[in-house]
């Protein structure tokens, strides 16, 4: 599934050239990917005409702001997949859900082969309405991510952005000693911390020196510190390598080009491999349902 780092390099590459575009006409072939909807023509009626202005992130949430106030949001779910194609005559990939036919040139294609993922177009909330954030976002001192909550509604409700949520040490230590669930799960429930999953949980925990079933309120202060900068530095650098495609190559950019950061992982899919720094082997579990990846030694 397309973690932070994936959903950033995707919402980096299309404000390149997406912002500006305006939506000419969208074909949905799979109403399922637009469920939120009462028709697939309700959901064309809202984006068809508009102009994109923005393209930000929030999780694993693509938002583009439309010219009228609304905003197309996307989730990859996942498998799926936002592809660039400069002609209407280049042959849509199988799985192509979603085709929108921009103005002046080219077109943006979701694809996307499990139907996971959705689309929907957010209205914002009408004035004197009072958009309730999630109690872990609240705790941000800053960033952009408290004004997507409030714009989009519908994402109001996810926890602490890593990168979009500037919040300090000591914030971040108060969500961890309000929970006494494993340091994994609390990674990777979107309402708590939005935009983890397996992979960079893992390796975030392998960077921290932690190992995934320790309680989370039972982290030390150094621990806390350790875990808090092993998070933003995974995810820069994740970013800085377009993220992670796996051996189902399902993570492309919307130019059809695979990340990088697989090659760098330090105990993902790394079963039964020698640990690059103690090389010791290392192991793999499940932990609610979720495959896990650790060193026995360096996170003892």
């Amino acid at each position: 599934m397309p973690e932070l780092p994936e959903v950033e390099t995707v919402r980096a590459s299309l404000a390149r050239d997406l912002i500006g575009k305006k939506i000419k006409s969208a074909t949905v072939t799979n109403g399922r990917v637009v469920r939120r909807h009462k028709s697939a023509k309700d959901f064309r009626t809202l984006i068809e005409g508009r102009t994109v202005k923005s393209a930000e992130r929030l999780g694993k949430y693509l938002v583009f702001a439309l010219d009228n106030g609304h905003h197309l949001v996307v989730h990859l779910g996942m498998s799926g997949q936002l592809l660039r194609a400069k002609s209407p005559k280049i042959p849509k990939p199988k799985h192509t859900h979603v085709d929108f036919t921009l103005t002046p040139a080219g077109e943006l294609r979701y694809v996307d082969p499990r139907t996971f993922g959705e689309l929907f177009v957010s209205v914002p909330p009408e004035e004197g309405v009072t958009v309730e954030i999630s109690k872990f976002a609240r705790l941000a001192m800053g960033g952009d991510g408290l004004g997507v909550r409030r714009r989009v509604p519908e994402l109001a409700h996810l926890g602490i952005d890593p990168l979009e949520d500037q919040i300090g040490w000591d914030r971040f230590a108060a969500i961890l000693r309000s929970r006494t669930t494993p340091l994994k799960v609390v990674l990777t429930d979107q309402d708590i911390i939005a935009g983890l999953g397996n992979i960079y949980a893992d390796e975030i925990l392998f960077a921290a020196g932690l190992r995934y079933d320790r309680p989370a309120d039972s982290l030390s202060t150094i621990e806390i510190r350790r875990l808090h900068r092993s998070m933003t530095e995974v995810l820069t650098e994740a970013i800085k390598y377009g993220g992670s495609t796996l051996a189902d190559e399902q993570f492309v950019d919307p130019d059809g080009k695979p990340g990088t950061y697989q090659n760098y992982h330090q105990v993902y899919g790394r079963e039964g491999q020698p640990c690059f720094q103690c090389r010791r082997l290392i192991e793999r579990t499940v932990v609610r349902s979720r495959a896990t990846f650790y060193c026995p030694n360096c996170q003892a």
